[in-house]
């Protein structure tokens, strides 16, 4: 999985200007994005262009006094009124009471593709627009600190099995061991797929054993 970078602001519907949309684009997330003080609609959206068109598996985002979040993606070939996708449906960032008591504002949500509608996941996108409100509290200044965009973990192919060192007595002593540890560390993970289907960790310890095996 690789960092997708925020090229720019493409829009957005409410800023106080010490604390501008901009701050999205630091890396740091030293300063956060908040609304006007006079707007008083408790709703601010930012519309971001992604440096390149590009699947995302992973949104984290920091919180700053929001009560709502959703999350949308769309493209910068779209026509101007074509709606965009959800990406994570409207989600609960602050408890109705803890926004009226101004507790547990700076929270981070970490988002990946289970939490993500279908339609969304696996296309290439280079527009996201986050929505937030914070209806129960009228007189809060909320907004986001910072977000996060990462590509999808790609899926590592099994290890080949190398080319044996030893001779055809040797090779199968290996064979019969390898054998061995594959099934040992399926029933490690709780036999959930078949031996084929080992997961990352338990793969590279296969292949690590594979590894001495053929030292001379």
């Amino acid at each position: 999985m690789a960092p997708v970078k925020i090229s720019y602001v493409v829009s957005f519907s409410s800023q106080d200007p010490k604390y501008p949309a901009e701050n999205l684009l630091s890396e740091d997330g030293i300063r956060p994005w908040l609304g006007c003080p006079q707007d008083h609609s408790r709703q601010l959206s930012v519309e971001l262009q992604l440096e390149r068109a590009s699947p995302i598996g992973y949104v984290d985002v920091g919180n700053h006094g929001c009560a709502f979040l959703q999350i949308e993606v769309g493209r910068s070939s779209w026509p101007r009124d074509q709606p965009y996708l959800i990406l994570v449906p409207t989600v609960t960032l602050m408890t109705p009471a803890d926004s009226k008591l101004d507790r547990n504002c700076c929270g981070v949500r970490m988002f990946k593709e289970a939490d993500f509608l279908e339609l969304a996941v696996g296309q290439k996108w280079d527009r996201v627009r986050l929505t937030c409100s914070q209806p129960f509290s009228s007189c809060s200044r909320f907004g986001l600190s910072f977000i996060r965009l990462r590509t999808p973990q790609e899926q590592e192919p099994e290890p080949e099995p190398p080319r044996p060192a030893l001779g055809p007595v040797g090779a199968s002593h290996t064979s019969v061991e390898e054998e061995q540890l594959r099934n040992c560390l399926w029933k490690l993970e709780g036999a959930a797929q078949s031996p084929a289907h080992l997961s990352r960790s338990a793969r590279m310890v296969l292949s690590a054993a594979r590894n001495q095996a053929l030292r001379p």
